[in-house]
This record gives structure tokens, sequence and C-alpha cells, in this order.
């Protein structure tokens, strides 16, 4: 049997004794729950939980762009004069007031937003963005699209959402309004603005150096021209 001096235990002893065990070390474990360790009482193991009370915050948290489109659409609905909640309802997504062909980012997202906050309200709603057939790529499956050749042609829709955006130096107005498709009347019209700081990553003051039409503009301080839409085609 072979032998072993008492010296290297005694060494590996006061070793052990001399240097205390930190959080660092793998030394832990879990046992019903509870994190085990000993060099230092148990405490329950928890974890970083999310808690979300679905009654007072809605379904998901909403940031200033998604609030802003359950105004739109909250006022929407208590000027509505005739427009019953079963008739089919397209969102168009909003374009800029001086330029009827051309939207941005804060468009794109308030027409998401308005169409979450009619389905709230329970109408009948059209997505036209829905593609005629699925796409299957590399990339993954895709249905939406903005292609008109993609497009169904035979929507039956009975009434339009739609809005326009002017800028001003310290915000964005807003104007939406449900037409009737058949006749073009105005069965619902609501205006409303939205200030630069309520819009933190959709708007930004204008520079103090700004080009319109080609030409540069210098103004005397920063902000003193229309706000900056993020992603603004124009």
């Amino acid at each position: 049997m072979r032998r072993i001096g008492l010296l290297p235990i005694m060494m590996l002893m006061t070793a052990c004794a001399g240097s205390q065990p930190t959080e660092y070390d793998d030394l832990s474990y879990v046992n019903e729950g509870y994190e085990m360790n000993f060099w230092y009482e148990s405490e329950p193991k928890t974890d970083h939980v999310i808690h979300y009370d679905i009654q007072q915050s809605g379904i998901a948290p909403k940031a200033g762009v998604n609030r802003l489109a359950e105004k739109i659409v909250n006022e929407l609905v208590l000027q509505n004069d005739s427009l019953r909640a079963d008739q089919p309802l397209l969102i168009t997504t909003p374009v800029m007031l001086d330029d009827y062909g051309q939207t941005n980012l804060l468009g794109q997202q308030l027409q998401q937003g308005m169409l979450t906050a009619f389905h709230a309200n329970e109408f009948n709603l059209v997505d036209m963005n829905v593609a005629s057939s699925l796409r299957a790529t590399a990339e993954g499956e895709f249905i939406l699209t903005r292609d008109w050749k993609q497009l169904a042609t035979d929507l039956a829709v009975s009434h339009v959402v739609v809005a326009t955006m002017g800028t001003t130096s310290e915000g964005v107005v807003v104007n939406a309004r449900i037409v009737n498709n058949s006749n073009n009347r105005v069965v619902s019209a609501v205006q409303t603005f939205v200030k630069t700081h309520s819009l933190p990553g959709y708007l930004t003051p204008a520079n103090k150096v700004i080009s319109k039409d080609g030409i540069l503009y210098r103004n005397e301080h920063a902000g003193m021209a229309s706000v900056t839409i993020l992603g603004d085609n124009q």
C-alpha cells in the first residue's frame, strides 16, 4: 500500500483555510429552487421576470407612436357617423401633406398602430399587403408585399382610412379621416399634434443648416426649421 506523507496534506489544508472562496467560484448548485453554497447562507434562486399586468397596460407595452395611433383611432371612432363595425375597413399608409406620394418610418408605423387600435375596437379590417400567394425563399417564408402585381385585385372594401402628416418647427400635425370608398364621403375626421420630444425615435429637431429643393439654408439657430422625420424618403 502506498503511503502519503502528512506534510503535503497539512500544506493543502493550510492553503484551503487561507483562501476564502468567492462568488465567482463554480461551487454552487440549485436544490428545490434554492441556490446552495458553502460560503454564504442559502438564498432563494430567483430569475429576472418581467411582471406584466394586462389589465393596466394593455396587450403589450406601448411606445409613444403606438399611443398616438390609439389616440387617433379613438377619436375617429368617436366622430364616426355611419361606418358600422362589420363593414370592411382598409387602413392606408399616412403620407406627407405636401406630397401624397411620399411617406416615412413614422407613417409606416402609424399605419400598423392604427390597424391594431381599430382591431381592438372590433372593426372588420382588411390587410391589402397580404399577397395572393406565399413565397418560400432561402431567407424565410413571406406573404406580405408592397408589390402591387402580387396583391389581390378583388378586395371588397367599403371604407378606407387616410391620413396626412405636416411638419412644423415644434412637431408634426397628423390629419386622419375615414372615407366611404363608393362616394368619397368623409364619415369621420380628426386632427392631432405631436411634439418632437414625444417621439424621440421618430422626430428630431432641424439642424442649423438644412437642404431644401437642392438649396442650402442657414438658420440663426438649430431647430428653427421644420422637424426632421427619421427615415424620411424625401
